[in-house]
């Protein structure tokens, strides 16, 4: 599907006041070229309640909830941002719909109405349950939120039963709506951590991130690689209604136990990333840990961890890089030490790269005989590229590849005749998944046409070097869900170009084979026979207690 832009959009809505995640939405379109042509506003009038209705509102089953919600519940993204200058020029129809059980309809005169300004598509902001006509006036149809894994919950209220059921992913779901209840055509899917401390955070976080979705579905369609599903989703999921009493003291036990378990892991459980270097028995597309042998690797100072590590082997050495973190400066620096082969042993480290900014993820590849290093180096705003001196240990900045982003474990391979780099963004640095390409190792990159190009915290940040089997591209990633580094996955590129990409889960890396990976891994490099990978295990460190303390008092 290929169409010019611009695209003509209308809302359903109350009024010119939208809540802040709705207002981000509209703004991000109208910044993108496309125009509001029409406003369908429910002027329907409000039901009085009786005093009765409104004590049984906070007395009846349902009323411990609706306190919270009144008094608790501080949701940002739900402030109200007045539009009234944006959409000026856009038609304003006046609308009462017909209410049939939790559904409603339009008259015939409005859709008929709303047919004549010729939207593409319209955004519901407002009204119940829309089916009928209307949803076939718009050639694209009308598209609407649903905050959570429609395979899982359905109902409401949005991000509250992931807390509940202590599931730690929320999803979100844009989706063209259909006449069949809770069976639309999904346009974007997503997948956030829930943030199960609070359910005000959670909520917070999911309507804010998923906010800009009808602008990239529409660069998307204007670039003509975007496919509507020809079905709509079918799900079983049980249908969630607000929470009675029951329920919601059962939630408020659990989610104040979450929050006691948040701080103390903030408080008395650092991370104590350890590295473990292998040697590769054989070779397949599989990793398989008891495919290798152990060699040791020296441990870290004091108050230090050593974490992303990478390696190169050549027919002498295996050169490694990895993040030498200290919690007493609370910075990483690029770590480096050499294996000889010959003898067996360690024969070189030291310091490979050090700046003002936090250095992680020493990403090594090799290319025409030069070994290249792709580090994060988020902190200083941009993807930097670096050349590794073999014999010193040292790096030197060969180019700045993507300037003013702030790249997230930044991943590179050539593939099918061009680079390609994988990373996420700081501001999403477990969830969104960008790509660049290049015909040129430096440069300059061109942003792929979908980026994000996916909202997962399961399969988004990268974990590793990418590797190629039977030109099958291979992609590691961290599965980040329950907590950060917790386990790892390998997915399968099934399509990558500049306009599409499609990848799939191949394997699964769980960190409970060793005990130096009994709490988590998230990186795992292999090179010519050998192999290195991170594990975590917890344990109290002063400088990581202070720091945060320091940081919750001055909360």
């Amino acid at each position: 599907m290929s169409d010019n832009q611009p695209y003509r959009f209308g809302i359903f809505c109350s009024g010119y006041t939208f809540a802040r995640w709705q207002a981000t939405a509209i703004e991000a379109l109208i910044h993108d070229g496309h125009i509001p042509v029409v406003l369908v506003m429910d002027v329907s009038p409000e039901v009085e309640r009786s005093f009765s209705d409104k004590v049984a509102r906070y007395t009846g089953r349902n009323g411990l909830y609706n306190l919270f919600e009144r008094l608790r519940m501080k949701v940002s993204q739900k402030d109200p941002v007045d539009l009234q200058d944006l959409l000026r020029d856009a038609e304003v129809i006046e609308a009462m719909s017909i209410k049939k059980g939790y559904s409603e309809y339009f008259h015939e005169e409005t859709v008929d109405k709303i047919r004549g300004c010729r939207p593409d598509f319209m955004l519901r902001f407002g009204f119940n349950i829309i089916r009928g006509e209307i949803l076939d006036v718009p050639r694209y149809g009308v598209w609407s939120y649903h905050h959570d894994d429609e395979m899982k919950y359905r109902g409401g209220p949005p991000a509250f039963w992931e807390i509940y059921h202590n599931d730690p992913v929320t999803g979100v779901i844009l989706q063209r709506l259909t006449n069949r209840l809770d069976g639309g055509i999904i346009l974007k899917k997503g997948y956030f951590k829930t943030t199960n401390h609070s359910y005000s955070g959670n909520l917070d976080r999911v309507l804010e991130r998923a906010a800009l979705w009808p602008a990239q579905v529409c660069r998307q369609m204007a670039g003509g690689i975007f496919q509507f599903p020809s079905e709509s989703t079918e799900t079983n999921a049980a249908i969630f209604r607000r929470p009675n009493n029951r329920q919601m003291v059962l939630f408020l036990l659990r989610k104040h136990k979450n929050r006691i378990l948040f701080h103390w892991q903030e408080l008395f459980q650092a991370e104590q990333w350890q590295l473990l270097v292998l040697k590769k028995r054989k070779s397949n597309s599989r990793i398989d840990f008891f495919d290798f042998v152990p060699i040791k690797f020296p441990e870290p100072p004091k108050n230090h961890f050593y974490a992303d590590p990478f390696l190169i082997a050549d027919d002498k050495y295996v050169h490694i890089l990895y993040e030498d973190y200290n919690y007493r400066i609370e910075k990483g620096v690029l770590g480096y030490h050499r294996y000889n082969i010959g003898i067996e042993e360690f024969d070189n480290k030291g310091v490979a790269l050090e700046l003002e900014t936090h250095l992680a993820y020493p990403y090594l590849f090799e290319n025409e005989g030069h070994v290249y290093c792709l580090p994060e180096s988020a902190s200083s705003g941009s993807v930097i590229l670096y050349e590794l001196d073999r014999e010193g240990g040292k790096l030197a900045c060969a180019s700045v590849l993507i300037p003013d982003f702030p790249g997230v474990d930044p991943s590179i391979i050539y593939f099918r005749g061009r680079w390609w780099l994988f990373c996420t963004h700081s501001n999403a640095s477990n969830e969104d998944l960008y790509i660049f390409y290049s015909d040129n190792l430096f440069g300059p990159y061109t942003p792929h046409n979908q980026n994000p190009v996916k909202t997962d915290i399961n399969s988004a940040r990268p974990a590793g070097n990418m590797y190629i089997t039977d030109e099958v591209l291979f992609r590691p990633v961290q599965r980040n869900a329950g907590r950060y580094g917790a386990e790892m996955a390998i997915m399968r590129v099934d399509e990558l170009s500049a306009e599409a990409f499609q990848e799939t889960n191949f394997q699964q890396l769980s960190p409970n084979r060793n005990k130096k990976l009994k709490h988590g891994l998230h990186t795992f490099s292999q090179s010519n026979g050998y192999a290195i990978i991170d594990g975590k295990t917890y344990g109290f460190n002063r400088y990581y207690f202070f720091h945060h303390l320091k940081n919750k008092l001055n909360k």
